[in-house]
């Protein structure tokens, strides 16, 4: 039989329980273990969970972790419908994107030329730099230094100069020489008198054309 009590299993037909020692009665066999409340108890614990578990679920909808985008999209549809998106935005055109092109090169360089000087005394050094018909039209800065045996026989002036259509710059020495060069070193500036190109020439001291 079982306890009535706390539902200890009592073999045979025991007077007392052998384990609270309540009074057993023969008309109060038990036969199987009384009921407890583990079921209800299971109840509790699960309405609680779910309790818990919906408490968590509402706070995080307050918090917006579950928030729609709907809004957002809405949000972007009013902005493009918005007056201002309808205001044509007026576009440059393709001469206010590109500016006219300078006169002044950007980058230039020595292609060849050539250098002459007369027999007489009163006779310039003259110079032809080839620099392509790339050029043509652009205006640079031209300055040479002549010298001989290693000793300037000028101050290198700087001469402002249009490269002709044949792709040619010709410079004239402001004064002639009392000897003939040997070496020549050409140098090339923009308007700006930033160096753009030069080049080293050695030449034979005698009178005549010689090219480079």
């Amino acid at each position: 039989m079982y306890c009535p009590k706390c539902g200890e299993e009592n073999k045979g037909n025991p007077t007392y329980c052998k384990k609270c020692g309540t009074k057993l009665k023969n008309k109060e066999i038990i036969n199987e273990p009384p009921k407890t409340d583990n079921n209800k108890n299971k109840i509790i614990i699960i309405g609680l969970v779910a309790v818990i578990v919906i408490l968590i679920v509402g706070m995080l909808f307050v918090g917006g972790v579950f928030k729609s985008e709907t809004p957002q999209a809405n949000a972007s549809n009013s902005k493009n419908t918005s007056p201002s998106s309808s205001v044509d935005v007026p576009q440059s055109s393709s001469s206010e994107a590109s500016p006219a092109p300078s006169s002044t090169p950007s980058s230039i360089s020595i292609i060849g030329g050539s250098f002459s000087t007369g027999s007489g005394d009163a006779d310039k050094t003259y110079a032809r730099i080839n620099v392509g018909t790339a050029h043509a039209g652009e205006n640079v800065i031209v300055q040479i230094f002549y010298s001989r045996d290693g000793k300037s026989l000028n101050n290198g002036n700087m001469v402002p100069a249009t490269v002709h259509s044949d792709g040619y710059l010709e410079i004239a020495s402001a004064d002639a020489y009392s000897l003939y060069p040997d070496h020549a070193n050409i140098k090339i500036y923009d308007s700006n008198s930033k160096l753009l190109t030069s080049r080293s020439v050695s030449l034979s001291p005698s009178s005549g054309t010689q090219t480079f």
